[in-house]
């Protein structure tokens, strides 16, 4: 409709130019009629006749047509004053201004680029004719994120000095779901089978959480792709896609997905060989080939051995080699001959290592955890470590590496290492409450990256009804120019176990100095082993319930034994393996540890004990984004005086809440005293296995679901004195969410059940705490 009556009017300005211009004459001056925003010099630019040119009947039409071709104007007429041409125009509006509301899948900014692409934005001229072009323009970024039933609605509205509102409501909809999906000229492979190489899959439970049911064009693409590869990785050299069509229904919210295939036949390999020059020594080379004669064709194990032998050459200095794969098809025998053929191009040396974006981070502190160095060979190996340890620094978020060529010189490189830094700074704040505990406050401040040094200084205290903890550390990681590290720390503790109707017996006094040593090991690639090895001395004061009716058997019969002051020298020795991807929020490795204590008498008191305890967290993939975790807690303690039942009872193990057994009272696992209180063990035993599923936000909030189960027990038989055992294995299950905020804050929330709990356990169901980062 809008094309007829811009053809209307055009030929009515036709046949007006043509009514007034009967005749020939010469154009002394020309007017221009009706402008506002557009020079005069502008239109004479654009004009086919100037002044003093004849102006023929049959030229009108040229001038019209020629102003029109402008876009600048919605209106265009023609007249004459004796030898004066006169130009009347009507300007096409500007836009004064142009909003967009409603999106949010897509940004404003990433709209306005397609806006500009159909000539839209502040300050163009304004055309009616564009308003199907902005509609449509708009819509098809959003089908291509499977929003099919999306909706864009413009309103324009004038404004002062010829200029108009452009008004752009978005309605987004909701992204079409797959409802099916149907694979035709399938005969080696199941449906089943090739619907797991696809990116996008049906409704499920799963989906709920992946959203890989939501149809995109992007994951079609991507499904279309690994599907090709999956093929190719199996022999089929000839597959071919023949075509894919995704079906809309008609309410817009549902996709049917058709792909139609030609598999072909199974291709093996007839041989191959490796030519050019190998740097390496050829047999070496050879070994990083993982195909041979009489293997079905894969592709993946091609740039499997590719891959290796680029590292390799890599690993040398020889950063730019290329291997050139050249696969002969020979279909008459279905088989494949693929030559490799090596190009190693010059061996790099580095020029300069830079970091990037470290301001709160001194360059030296970030430089120890390089292993590449200036002016040597450049090892692809060292820059990846590099990269690993510097990841797994507590005070770096995350770490982008580039390799930057140096012009006129293809023997150098710089490496630039774009460091995102963490708050240097984290102060800490949790709070809790239980009907045993009521409220239970925390607060600390630990500064990781002190000053830019690398080094950590922590101010920790928390109190509560039972327990309250004040201490001081400073941590030197590189204590030594060879990496050893050096903690020292000063804590208070003061420990009142019956104000959490644990047992009533007793409080602790107790003050901590120590220090310890961490030695590297040799690193394994992406692992990171340390040794540590310290000393401390404790000072331990044991306070009886000044009524004794309360005191327990367990407690009289140790303090009569031992008293109740006691002074040791506690010797450390400990290892820690590290070898997960990165210190927040893991994907994959695992961090582990071993400790052992030997407390021997430093002045008052004759307590001869020792502690071995261990921990591990493991992180492994599996299918999608789903990511299997598991952890374990093992700690023992026994007294070089008569075994367990000389083990001082103030440094047994509890479990119960938080990181041991959620879904249970915190520390209320375990044993019970001759006063039916819970009194913990000698002996404790953790485990737990989870689940962490895939959220709209993974990189700042990640959940789990999990399954805890385990227990803390005397190895010595504690009824004599009047207690009792532990117990069976305690168990529960439950759901965990760990949210880092745009703040910096750490939120962790906790709900969970006992699993078949016994009677006398007490349950915490819901358990948080809080965490801000300022630096």
């Amino acid at each position: 409709m809008k094309k007829k009556i811009i053809l209307t009017t055009l030929l009515l300005n036709l046949l007006i130019a043509k009514g007034f211009a009967a005749s020939t004459f010469v154009v002394k001056n020309i007017d221009i009629e009706g402008l506002q925003r557009i020079s005069a010099d502008t239109v004479y630019n654009y004009l086919p006749v100037k002044r003093g040119q004849t102006l023929r009947p049959e030229k009108t039409a040229a001038i019209i047509d020629a102003l029109y071709q402008t876009g600048f104007f919605e209106h265009i007429s023609l007249s004459r004053d004796g030898n004066t041409l006169i130009i009347n125009v009507i300007e096409r509006p500007t836009i004064g201004q142009l909003k967009i509301t409603g999106n949010s899948a897509i940004p404003t900014d990433k709209l306005t680029p397609v806006l500009k692409s159909v000539d839209i934005a502040e300050g163009r001229t304004y055309n009616r004719a564009m308003l199907d072009k902005i509609k449509q323009a708009l819509l098809n970024q959003y089908y291509e994120l499977g929003r099919y039933n999306a909706r864009v609605d413009v309103t324009v509205t004038p404004e002062s000095r010829n200029r108009v509102l452009v008004r752009i409501a978005i309605s987004e909809g909701l992204v079409a779901k797959v409802r099916h999906i149907n694979i035709i000229g399938n005969h080696a492979f199941s449906q089943k089978t090739l619907d797991k190489q696809l990116d996008l899959t049906t409704p499920s439970l799963v989906a709920f959480f992946t959203q890989t049911d939501r149809y995109t064009q992007d994951k079609l693409d991507s499904s279309l792709e690994k599907l090709h590869n999956y093929y190719l990785d199996r022999g089929y050299v000839r597959f071919t896609i023949k075509s894919s069509q995704a079906e809309v229904t008609p309410d817009r919210k549902s996709v049917y997905l058709t792909i139609s295939i030609d598999e072909g036949a199974v291709y093996k390999i007839s041989g191959f060989s490796l030519l050019g020059d190998t740097i390496l020594p050829r047999d070496q080379m050879l070994k990083m080939i993982s195909i041979k004669q009489g293997d079905v064709f894969s592709r993946a194990a091609i740039i499997s051995s590719e891959k290796a032998m680029n590292d390799a050459l890599g690993d040398k200095g020889y950063i730019a080699a290329t291997i050139n794969i050249d696969p002969k098809i020979n279909d008459a025998s279905r088989q494949v001959y693929v030559t490799f053929n090596v190009r190693p191009g010059k061996r790099a040396y580095v020029r300069h290592i830079n970091f990037i974006q470290n301001s709160k981070t001194n360059d030296v502190v970030l430089r120890r955890d390089i292993t590449q160095m200036e002016s040597a060979v450049v090892s692809t190996k060292k820059l990846d470590e590099s990269k690993h340890k510097l990841k797994l620094e507590p005070y770096v978020k995350d770490v982008d590496m580039n390799i930057a060529p140096i012009p006129g010189h293809d023997d150098l490189v710089d490496v630039n290492y774009n460091v995102t830094e963490q708050s240097a700074a984290e102060a800490t704040f949790s709070l809790g409450y239980s009907q045993i505990d009521h409220v239970i406050v925390g607060a600390g401040f630990n500064q990781k990256n002190f000053l830019g040094t690398g080094k950590t200084l922590g101010v920790n205290a928390s109190t509560s009804r039972f327990q309250s903890f004040y201490g001081v550390s400073y941590t030197d990681p590189y204590y030594t120019q060879d990496g050893i590290s050096r903690t020292i720390g000063f804590s208070v503790s003061k420990f009142n176990p019956g104000a959490a109707n644990i047992t009533s017996s007793y409080s602790t006094n107790e003050y901590d100095a120590n220090v310890s040593y961490g030695i590297p090991l040799g690193q394994e690639e992406g692992v990171f082993n340390t040794v540590q090895l310290g000393y401390g001395l404790q000072n331990t004061m044991v306070n009886l319930n000044s009524n004794l009716g309360l005191v327990s058997n367990q407690v009289l019969n140790f303090n009569n034994q031992f008293g109740h002051h006691f002074q040791q020298l506690d010797l450390l020795a400990g290892y820690s393996r590290d070898s997960r991807d990165k210190a927040i929020f893991p994907t994959m490795g695992a961090v582990q540890s071993v400790n052992f204590n030997v407390f021997v008498p430093a002045g008052v008191g004759s307590l001869k004990y020792y502690t071995a305890a261990y921990d591990g967290k493991w992180f492994h993939p599996i299918v999608g984004n789903f990511i299997a975790t598991a952890r374990g807690d093992a700690a023992y303690g026994s007294s070089f005086q008569g075994g367990a039942a000389n083990y001082p009872f103030f440094k047994n193990y509890y479990a119960g809440g938080f990181d041991t057994v959620q879904g249970y009272l915190g520390n209320s696992l375990g044993p019970m005293d001759s006063t039916g209180s819970s009194t913990g063990g000698n002996l404790m035993a953790i485990g737990s296995v989870g689940i962490i599923f895939p959220n709209p936000i993974p990189d700042t909030l990640r959940t789990t679901v999990f399954m805890d189960a385990g227990n803390v027990y005397e190895t010595f038989n504690n009824r004599p004195l009047g207690g009792t055992a532990s117990g069976p294995i305690r168990m529960s299950y439950g759901v965990e969410a760990d949210w880092l905020t745009p703040l910096g804050m750490m939120i962790d929330l906790s709900l969970a059940t006992p699993l078949h709990p016994r009677a006398g356990d007490r349950r915490e169901p819901f358990q948080f705490s809080l965490g801000a980062n300022f630096g």
